[in-house]
């Protein structure tokens, strides 16, 4: 499927952090939203996100927006939910600045799920679908 496509299928779930679309059954796209990233606001997005797939990890290809660096406490929480949030996480970053940015601090510390950094959907889709993060 291609991006354009999925777009103009209906939204599953929107949370202050993005706007979610089913691709598979087990992958799902955001588009995230510039907004500060909070305590609150990821709990909030953990819990959608969540719900969206039975409350059991899930794919996850997203478009990354530019947003402020969350605190110590946000990240901390967003470090602690991802594995149990996410099975794999393929990241759609606007510009090479932004992948070389990624690349490094994912490069610096193993991310405890398998992620990559693409520069387009269809890239990202194909590495995820071919994924198996069965346990």
């Amino acid at each position: 499927m291609q991006l354009q496509e999925l777009l103009q299928t209906p939204v599953i779930g929107e949370s202050e952090l993005a706007k979610y679309w089913r691709v598979t059954p087990d992958v799902i796209y955001a588009e995230s939203k510039p907004t500060a990233r909070t305590v609150e606001t990821i709990a909030s997005n953990v819990a959608l996100v969540k719900s969206l797939n039975d409350d059991k990890p899930v794919k996850l290809i997203i478009s990354i927006a530019k947003s402020p660096v969350p605190d110590k406490a946000t990240r901390e929480l967003a470090a602690k939910e991802l594995p149990l949030t996410y099975a794999a996480m393929a990241m759609i970053a606007p510009n090479k600045l932004t992948r070389f940015i990624i690349n490094l601090i994912y490069g610096m510390k193993k991310p405890p799920i398998p992620m990559k950094t693409f520069s387009n959907f269809k890239d990202a889709c194909n590495w995820i679908s071919k994924l198996d993060v069965t346990k």
